[in-house]
């Protein structure tokens, strides 16, 4: 029988996770509506005894669900994920109170489990074998014991099942320390999770910025997996490295977008501007520059600019809204920042106004800044928020030089109705996800990782798979 709604389950009250039961805190703290600048519920916040004692809960648990066959891992992820579909309308309801995202594309997150979860369960743990007179030598990979996933603001159902989901089917234990800014879903869904894992395997812990430096401490957690600043990863690295922790860290961007000459200019500024918007930019792999050839740059900014009209912002239900706010407010202030100091520079703005209006939520509209230095801000940083520049080219060996110009190195795009010149300029591009003609877009099925500074290993697919494991090589002699 599947997964079905068979007792109430609360959406307006929230726990830690631990050991297979929920736990409240002397403290607590609430997220704010992003939408509304409103206190939404209390949140306890976890302590150090709290991460002593789930750790210790997965240290039992690791042991049986290491040795669970990976089939029974997957049938098991396979019924959760039946269950969340059962409550994914809550869950689409309090994804909207905590990001403030628009209604359908914050469907697109919650509807995006079934397929996370379907296209873990396609993978297999690889192995490896060399035979010769002598020896055989085989290859497996075995998982590493309690995982602490530190997950961000942006998406919080997508970015934290992209951690427990794989590191669950590789036999790990998980503990999920979602962002304060939004810790109602993941906190939410862990708990309903008990309903389908054995005790200690699954847990969350909520928190302040305080937490996740215990995560990095615990002698007795394996891995860290972190989504979040390069800044922050930096630190949680740092903080690793006391204990040789293993890390995958999935951190910013500065995404470039290469357009060349030959483009249907109406067909594809749209998507280049969905590509830096999407999710009002709040999106590691947001198209952050935008280098339009210079036969077509008048044209392809004013398509740009008509498209950027046409994008409602405004609450999560409200009808036709195409982008929501900016989800908090030190996101909100430093994207402001980003608009005054173009202000101050003199900066063209192509769309939007120079100061961002006032309003009851952390809303800003759209902008787009045309033709700044190449040393100005918006083009040397992570904006992190709906503001993007465009420069013309014209040598193409010049634009991709200044695309690769920085150190960060997580997506990039290029766009050309000639696909074998997009694919050779994409091969130059210093990033770990290229796509010509389509703004980045994330697949599970593929291997996930940024160069430079924007981090160290990676999620998705088969490979992603080993980040949660050891290999372990035996070398059998033939007597």
């Amino acid at each position: 029988m599947s997964p079905s709604k068979v007792a109430p389950f609360c959406f307006d009250t929230f726990y830690n996770v631990v050991d297979g039961k929920t736990r409240t805190a002397k403290t607590a703290h609430r997220g704010i509506n992003p939408m509304t600048l409103e206190e939404l519920w209390p949140v306890p916040v976890a302590t150090q005894q709290d991460v002593d004692d789930a750790v210790a809960a997965g240290m039992r648990a690791f042991p049986a669900w290491r040795d669970t066959p990976i089939e029974k891992r997957k049938e098991l992820l396979g019924k959760f994920a039946e269950l969340f579909s059962a409550y994914a309308d809550d869950f689409l309801s309090l994804l909207c109170q905590e990001t403030g995202k628009p209604r359908p594309f914050a469907a697109m997150e919650t509807n995006g489990v079934q397929k996370l979860i379907q296209a873990h369960q396609d993978f297999e743990l690889p192995v490896e074998k060399i035979e010769d007179d002598e020896k055989v030598i085989t290859t497996t990979y075995t998982p590493l014991g309690v995982v602490g996933a530190i997950c961000p603001w942006n998406f919080p159902i997508t970015l934290s099942m992209g951690k427990v989901v794989p590191a669950l089917l590789t036999g790990n234990v998980v503990i999920v320390k979602p962002s304060p800014f939004t810790p109602y879903t993941a906190l939410k869904y862990i708990e309903l999770a008990q309903q389908i894992f054995p005790r200690g395997v699954v847990q969350a812990l909520g928190g302040d910025d305080r937490l996740g430096p215990m995560f990095t401490a615990h002698p007795d957690i394996a891995k860290i997996s972190f989504t979040g600043s390069i800044a922050t990863g930096k630190k949680v690295m740092e903080a690793s490295a006391k204990t040789l922790k293993r890390v995958t860290l999935e951190l910013g961007g500065n995404d470039a977008c290469i357009v060349f000459p030959d483009v249907d200019v109406a067909k594809v500024a749209p998507e280049v501007a969905m590509g830096a918007f999407f999710n009002s930019g709040q999106v590691c792999v947001a198209t952050k520059r935008i280098y339009i050839h210079e036969k077509i740059y008048k044209d392809f900014v004013a398509a740009m600019v008509e498209f950027a009209k046409k994008l409602k912002v405004g609450a999560s239900d409200e009808e036709g809204v195409m982008l929501g706010p900016v989800q908090n407010a030190m996101q909100y202030e430093r994207v402001k920042g980003f608009f005054a100091d173009s202000k101050e520079k003199n900066h063209t703005f192509a769309h939007g106004e120079p100061d961002v209006a006032g309003s009851k939520g952390y809303f800003i509209q759209p902008t787009i800044i045309d033709n700044p230095p190449h040393d100005s801000r918006i083009i040397q940083e992570e904006p992190f928020g709906p503001i993007v520049p465009t420069q013309p080219w014209s040598d193409l060996d010049e634009i991709i030089q200044r695309a690769n110009n920085t150190k960060a190195g997580l997506g990039a795009s290029v766009w050309a109705k000639d696909v074998a010149q997009a694919e050779a300029c994409a091969k130059r591009l210093e990033a770990g996800n290229v796509f010509v003609n389509s703004y980045v877009k994330p697949n599970p099925k593929a291997f996930f990782s940024g160069h430079k500074e924007s981090g160290i290993g990676g999620e998705y697919g088969t490979k992603g798979l080993l980040s949660y494991c050891n290999a372990h090589v035996m070398h059998s002699y033939k007597l």
